[in-house]
């Protein structure tokens, strides 16, 4: 009877004592948290998240809990084990909210270089049309959508406070980070310096904009078989442990249940991910 409800027990325990210490403590921890967070204010700035030092560490103390929780029902481990389990949790909480930032960084990231094309073609048209560069840029803010109008729209307010628009955009490379978005500060600024036809520069740099994205889905047409097999060989394992977990009790106990299953289902999972690792960085090619 101890045995069932122990795991039960331990988890409501740390559960109260944890949400009961964040209560009562959470702006001590917050306070500790925040100089761990500052260095990722502008990955979330890249990301379009809006959120507090609070916030983020609220989030990961969350499901660092949940995730812990639902570890201890399913397995049913020792003692000792769930103790060692609770830092390993907090931990990948951590890493797994790093991942999600990054995948909202790089689909950010990438629509924003797929509208830049457009933006230097409103720009061009801008200055031939007699417009200054900063006017130009609040052709593209009211023409184009998010995210090219969030990141220029934050160039014209810097530039209304006194930054130079060379500077600003600058700071714009650095936010969102790219060969295209360099290529166009580096002419911007150059330009600026030497004299000449900054419509013309803009006008070229737009056309190997958009052949560089020509020659990009191409590539990404010639690997998509790669991919498509990396991700159906990742998903025949899952397959085939659903339905173990289903149609085979003996199988799934001693494989839960047993040290010597539980290390065997680690080493596949650690496997599995190292072998998607692999195949993708296999099928990705930089143009």
């Amino acid at each position: 009877m101890v045995e069932e409800f122990g795991p039960y027990v331990v988890v409501f325990g740390v559960i109260g004592a944890v949400g009961y210490f964040s209560w009562s403590y959470w702006n001590q921890i917050v306070a500790i948290v925040a100089p761990f967070a500052e260095p990722y204010r502008t990955r979330l700035e890249r990301a379009a998240i809006k959120t507090t030092a609070a916030d983020l560490a609220f989030r990961i103390l969350t499901i660092a809990v949940c995730s812990w929780g639902l570890f201890v029902f399913a397995m049913h481990p020792s003692s000792v084990v769930a103790v060692v389990a609770l830092p390993i949790a907090f931990a990948l909480s951590f890493y797994g909210f790093g991942i999600w930032v990054k995948t909202r960084i790089a689909k950010r990231l990438e629509k924003f270089n797929n509208q830049l094309e457009i933006a230097l073609r409103l720009i061009t048209s801008g200055l031939r049309a007699g417009l200054g560069l900063r006017q130009a840029l609040v052709v593209v803010v009211s023409e184009m959508p998010d995210p090219i109008r969030v990141e220029f729209n934050r160039v014209l307010s810097q530039t209304s406070i006194g930054v130079s628009v060379y500077d600003a955009l600058d700071q714009l490379n650095d936010r969102m980070p790219s060969q295209e978005m360099l290529m166009m500060t580096k002419a911007i600024r150059i330009q600026s310096k030497t004299g000449g036809n900054l419509g013309r520069t803009l006008e070229i740099l737009a056309e190997t904009i958009k052949q560089r994205r020509r020659i990009d889905r191409k590539v990404r047409t010639l690997t998509s078989e790669a991919r498509a097999s990396s991700w159906v060989m990742s998903g025949l394992p899952v397959f085939v442990l659903l339905i173990i977990m289903v149609f085979e009790p003996e199988m799934r106990d001693a494989m839960l249940t047993t040290l010597m299953g539980r290390l065997m289902l680690a080493a596949s999972i650690g496997l599995l991910l190292l072998g998607q690792y692999w195949m993708s960085s296999m099928s990705r090619v930089e143009v």
